[in-house]
């Protein structure tokens, strides 16, 4: 007798690309019942009868919120009847400097702040602050307002920020007096210094681009654009090459730079390009410095401050890769890659073709490749073909073919059922599921 099987079965079939349509049910459009016809439907159903428990009292909790408790006001005498502690006596010793800010070498400075040990005016004229009352010395300085925070901490705001660039001497003199009459013995006397000019941002930046590009530096502070060019350099193979300033209209004819100048604030950028044509399929170096100067102030850069971009060459195929990598299951898509970014306007479709025939192959052109999609099959070398024709953005072609093999391998094992991650079967249809 055989032994019927118990537990998960699975039961193998073919497997079709599109399944068969479902029957669709009519859709039947009803009309309302008459009454009597209502009445003879309800008629059939049994009589409702009443259970024990159908009807119940309501029932109230066993406790309720208690009501808030009313509060009580207390009374007291004014003014007290005890007398407060009298105030203590002020301090009449020697003054002294608490402390200061900035100091030494700082990024940015919005402020100085001087703290004293003692009062230095009346409560009542913490806002009157003239220029001849000024216990510190403050050189150079900038224009802005000297206010008191309280009566023993002294601010200079500028009316933006310091200015870059430039290191600041401070003094506090000896014999400088509180309003309590204390006085300073010896002078106090510190500095601050903001940084020269540093290179924030810039472009072109690493390529390729043309042999005569607009290049764009842009600082962290104002500068002098001719000031700043008699600092800058360009060397490529070998040789260091001049540079000029650049104008208005090749600005705005280049749009990377365009909008690097419309992201940068006004003055901060240096807009300049090489005296002559760079050498092509090269490395170029832009070094800015040492010694450029800040339009806000006049220390100067004591280093180099460098970037590099490369200029273009001929056009030409660099690699044919699967877009996963290594590996490459079937209908993967391939990305074949330039030595240069592509004209995208005018890239033909038909400059790539594919041996074994690909279906559904489709090629699109993306920056410095072709992206290459079809329906791949598994196990099967391909040889991919750009023709020559192809145009890269500085007017080049491809001088002539290129062929390349792509190896589509195995595709990956693959089980799974429809639906979410749980799935609820209909307990009226037959006991199964289907699984792909």
């Amino acid at each position: 007798m055989a032994q019927e099987s118990s537990g998960l079965i699975f039961t193998l079939g073919e497997g079709v690309e599109v399944p068969p349509a479902p029957e669709v049910l009519r859709l039947v459009e009803g009309e309302p019942l008459a009454e009597e016809a209502l009445q003879a439907l309800l008629a059939r159903l049994p009589e409702l009868e009443g259970e024990t428990g159908d009807q119940q009292d309501f029932r109230l909790p066993a406790e309720t919120i208690r009501p808030p408790r009313p509060g009580e006001t207390i009374e007291q005498p004014f003014p007290p009847e005890e007398p407060t502690a009298p105030a203590g006596a002020p301090d009449t010793g020697p003054l002294e400097v608490l402390r200061y800010s900035p100091e030494g070498d700082v990024p940015l400075a919005p402020f100085l702040s001087v703290t004293f040990s003692q009062p230095m005016v009346a409560l009542g004229t913490v806002e009157q602050v003239a220029a001849e009352d000024v216990p510190v010395r403050l050189d150079p300085q900038p224009e802005g307002a000297w206010r008191w925070v309280g009566t023993q901490t002294l601010l200079f705001e500028p009316t933006a920020r310091f200015p870059m660039a430039t290191e600041y001497a401070v003094e506090v003199p000896a014999g400088t007096a509180s309003a309590t009459g204390g006085t300073l013995e010896d002078a106090v006397r510190w500095s601050f210094a903001t940084p020269p000019v540093t290179l924030t941002s810039y472009r072109p930046s690493g390529g390729p681009t043309v042999r005569e590009p607009v290049i764009i530096a842009a600082f962290d502070q104002a500068v002098d654009p001719a000031a700043v060019l008699e600092t800058i350099t360009l060397s490529a193979g070998g040789r260091t090459y001049g540079v000029r300033m650049a104008t208005e209209d090749e600005v705005a004819d280049d749009e990377a730079a365009y909008r690097l100048v419309k992201a940068t604030e006004e003055g901060r950028w240096v807009a300049f390009a090489p005296a002559e044509p760079l050498p092509a399929a090269t490395t170029v170096t832009v070094n800015v410095g040492p010694g450029t100067p800040s339009a806000e102030g006049p220390l100067v850069t004591d280093r180099v401050q460098s970037f590099t971009f490369q200029t273009y060459g001929p056009l030409r195929v660099e690699e044919l890769q699967c877009a996963w990598g290594n590996e490459c299951p079937p209908l993967t898509p391939w990305y074949m890659r330039f030595s240069n970014p592509l004209d995208e306007q005018a890239f033909l479709p038909e400059w790539i073709t594919v041996s074994p025939a690909l279906p559904d192959l489709t090629a699109a052109p993306m920056g410095n490749g072709v992206q290459i999609t079809g329906r791949s099959a598994g196990r099967t070398t391909y040889t991919v073909t750009v023709h020559a024709g192809v145009v890269d953005i500085f007017g080049q072609t491809l001088e002539e073919d290129v062929s390349l093999d792509v190896r589509v391998g195995a595709a990956y094992p693959l089980f799974t059922v429809p639906g979410e991650q749980f799935v609820v079967l209909d307990p009226a249809a037959a006991p199964g599921l289907s699984m792909y």
